[in-house]
């Protein structure tokens, strides 16, 4: 089954933002952006990556040499995952995660890639946590096409048996939100 990662970049980064600081995508962590860890990741597992991302962010383009970016001028989670899962129509499943979790480790990538060629939902846990990336075989292309706002794929994931893997990379439920979380981040790394 050939499976693509879908990196979920659309969004407007409003807390972040308030800060001053910018779009926390490009912000630098541990000596480049954000993105850049969440890429650097993805690319290590070999699978497909598609990027989706705001048509006018080309600050975030410029990191995406290798990516094939889905332009999207999204609303929210929902409309991107639609927007992402429609322009890869022919692949048999897709992996989601979010662009400012970029601690996932690409063996976690591939445990979720792996799990979904025997089960059609699957989702990363860590410690009894939900966490990302989530995958989704081809048989929820129509579901995910037609998603809408902000919940993301929450009614699909709720509605449907999931299968959780169980994993240790406390990556999958460590998201990048404030300035603090990267001040975090840049001195965990000394």
């Amino acid at each position: 089954m050939n499976i693509a990662i879908l990196v979920m970049a659309a969004g407007y980064s409003r807390r972040f933002r308030q800060s001053g600081r910018g779009n926390k995508l490009a912000a630098v962590m541990q000596g480049k952006p954000v993105l850049q860890h969440t890429l650097d990741n993805v690319r290590a597992t070999g699978l497909d990556c598609y990027v989706v991302a705001r048509p006018d962010d080309r600050q975030l383009h410029a990191l995406m040499s290798e990516e094939r970016i889905v332009r999207c001028s999204s609303e929210g989670l929902g409309e991107s995952i639609a927007a992402g899962v429609n322009a890869t129509a022919d692949y048999g499943g897709w992996l989601i995660t979010l662009a400012d979790m970029p601690f996932i480790q690409p063996s976690s990538y591939r445990a979720i890639s792996e799990a979904l060629r025997d089960s059609r939902l699957v989702r990363a846990q860590v410690d009894g946590i939900q966490g990302h990336p989530v995958g989704f075989q081809q048989s929820f292309y129509s579901q995910l096409c037609a998603l809408q706002g902000d919940k993301g794929a929450r009614e699909l994931l709720n509605a449907d048996a999931v299968t959780f893997v169980d994993l240790t990379d406390r990556g999958c439920i460590t998201d990048i939100d404030t300035i603090e979380d990267i001040t975090r981040a840049n001195q965990a790394e000394c």
